[in-house]
């Protein structure tokens, strides 16, 4: 699935936020396959690096909340983790093993957490032929502009959730798309995005009453933490 493509399926297109966060442990390879299955566009997951620079599958800073430890990746080698933290069973995840994992079936987007981890995310990226199908998401502007001086042709995506939104931000930067929260991407800001050539990716639709409003607002792409919901209503739409 090359990610421009994905970006522009019809009537929207569906991100696995996290993998499939509402279904499978976040951020897990389980959670990974369960979205491509259900039939998503594009899985969505978040990277940290550990003490010994591998790049590792998690959105909060520490794993506090999945695993009940306050231990922070930057602090720990990989080995550690491995050893002694798991999400509800499940092994905490590398970058590697995703993007083998993924391997094009569908787009990838990976957000960047950590800004100074971006060329070491391009590497990998390289490394497993994903330029087409991968596609950087960050609410840091650095990430966003590194990525393209350092692979140009890969598709890059501003996150922000506060109004008025980050737009006109996004198109200085380069971006390709911007990832508001649904609430502030409104028909009004939708068509100034579009106006200005980005794609509107909206996070995170888990119902199908805000799904219709999204969709109603001319949004492109929709992320959920329940790919099969998502799935279900675009099958309706297209009468299928």
């Amino acid at each position: 699935m090359n990610i421009e493509d994905a970006l522009n399926k019809k009537p929207f297109g569906i991100v696995g936020h996290r993998g499939a966060k509402g279904v499978k442990p976040e951020n897990t390879i389980s959670a990974i396959k369960y979205g491509i299955e259900a039939g998503v566009d594009i899985v969505e997951v978040d990277v940290r690096k550990t003490k010994d620079n591998v790049l590792i599958l998690l959105h909060d800073p520490d794993f506090k909340r999945l695993a009940g430890k306050e231990i922070k990746p930057q602090d720990v080698d990989f080995s550690y983790i491995r050893e002694n933290i798991s999400i509800d069973g499940e092994p905490v995840a590398t970058l590697d093993e995703a993007l083998s994992t993924v391997n094009g079936k569908v787009g990838l987007f990976i957000e960047i957490k950590e800004p100074e981890t971006t060329p070491d995310v391009l590497e990998l990226v390289i490394k497993h032929n994903a330029i087409h199908w991968v596609a950087i998401i960050s609410f840091y502007d650095e990430a966003l502009i590194q990525t393209k001086e350092l692979l140009p042709s890969v598709k890059t995506g501003l996150i922000y959730f506060k109004p008025p939104g980050r737009i006109f931000e996004a198109k200085k930067l380069g971006a390709d798309f911007v990832v508001p929260n649904w609430k502030i991407a409104t028909a009004k800001a939708n068509a100034v995005a579009h106006r200005l050539g980005l794609k509107v990716v909206a996070w995170t639709i888990n119902d199908e009453e805000t799904a219709k409003k999204v969709l109603e607002r001319k949004t492109d792409v929709m992320a959920t933490d329940y790919p099969d919901m998502l799935v279900y209503f675009r099958k309706k739409l297209l009468g299928s």
